[in-house]
């Protein structure tokens, strides 16, 4: 029964050592095999062909093998911390830089010093957290960043901890593509999106706009817009990245967003998306609005 659980407990996947702790022989084990009971997945690392053979299991496998001194990294570490990913594959760890070691089929091995970056995650080692979403947003390529702007406005790891693990393990392979995209993700701070918007503004010929305009609200509160246009009670918000913002900022600025509307105010939410990828239909979408308020409020502008 004690064997029963574990392998309940391990996805089906157990290793020699594993196996002796729970009570069985080499004999036992070697006999477990010749049955095809068990299946020998890696040097050491048994999976019992009663469990189905999931992606945990083939997780568990690789972890296994690279005890102790290894670790899980890439995909197949930040799908085990539970960080936005579908698929653990490919499935890779990392082992000291010495280790001579030959990965078994399915497993991508990479030799690295981890410079002690790696934890212990329900009950397997994998990298740190911020290096396993700087190696898994190079491994994915095209969708890599995209990854890694997800694990940030999620608030899985900090631009802080991502810059810093950049530094600790600059060199690597990989390391040049993942410094290009924290670059990017450092470069859609709220600050640079505004500096953008002003410039796009500037270079479309829209006039009568205020940076930082101050506002106040029929309650007597004071506010404070990224860019106002007065006359027309028009207001652009360029939303900074979810990552620079705590939830009670979050629920601060969707009040004071209505408290605008309820005084008659419009308010046009700017993204970054609308700065790099559609300028010109932002620009377009914006003379509209302006064309509109300035009839309505018989202003001209």
């Amino acid at each position: 029964m004690k064997l029963q659980r574990f392998l309940a407990a391990h996805d089906g996947v157990i290793s020699r050592a594993q196996a002796r702790a729970v009570g069985l022989s080499d004999d036992q084990i070697a006999r477990k095999v010749a049955s095809g009971e068990w299946l020998r997945r890696a040097p050491g690392v048994y999976f019992a062909i009663a469990w189905r053979w999931t992606p945990a299991a083939k997780v568990r496998v690789a972890a296994e093998w690279a005890r102790p001194t290894g670790a899980l990294a890439g995909p197949a570490a930040a799908w085990w911390l539970g960080l936005d990913l579908d698929s653990p594959h490919p499935v890779g760890v990392v082992v000291p830089p010495h280790s001579s070691r030959r990965a078994p089929d399915g497993i991508a091995m990479v030799r690295r010093d981890l410079r002690g970056d790696r934890t212990e995650h329900r009950g397997l080692w994998v990298v740190a957290r911020a290096l396993a979403v700087l190696d898994t947003a190079v491994a994915l390529g095209p969708q890599g960043q995209a990854f890694l702007d997800r694990a940030l406005q999620q608030g899985r790891v900090s631009l802080e901890d991502l810059t810093a693990m950049q530094e600790r393990h600059v060199g690597r392979r990989g390391s040049g593509t993942a410094q290009r995209m924290l670059d990017e993700a450092a470069d859609r701070a709220a600050s640079t999106a505004e500096r953008r918007t002003v410039a796009l503004l500037r270079r479309g010929g829209i006039t009568g706009w205020t940076p930082n305009l101050e506002v106040t609200l029929p309650d007597g509160r004071e506010t404070v817009v990224d860019l106002g246009f007065l006359a027309l009670k028009l207001a652009l918000e360029v939303d900074g990245w979810a990552f620079h913002v705590d939830p009670t900022r979050f629920v601060g600025d969707r009040a004071r967003k209505r408290a605008l509307v309820a005084d008659g105010w419009v308010v046009v939410e700017v993204t970054w998306v609308d700065l790099v990828r559609r300028p010109e239909k932002f620009l377009d979408e914006l003379r509209r609005i302006i064309d509109v308020r300035c009839r309505a409020l018989s202003v001209q502008m």
